[in-house]
């Protein structure tokens, strides 16, 4: 996913979550994606895939 991608997808929480992940601050996660650096690309990246992946089965689940 390229950066471009990443930022049309970032949702509320996202850079938060990503601070955990790596171990560094909100404010660092926003500007080291700012620079596109691979760590905080990757860790993004994955968010978004697996929030993606848990809406679609936890809707597939409720709906039948």
């Amino acid at each position: 996913m390229t950066s471009e991608q990443i930022k049309r997808k970032i949702e509320v929480g996202d850079y938060v979550l990503a601070s955990k992940l790596l171990n560094i601050t909100p404010e660092n996660v926003r500007a080291r994606f700012s620079r596109e650096k691979v760590d905080v690309l990757k860790a993004l990246e994955a968010i978004i895939n697996n929030r993606e992946k848990f809406i679609k089965k936890y809707q597939k689940k409720i709906s039948g």
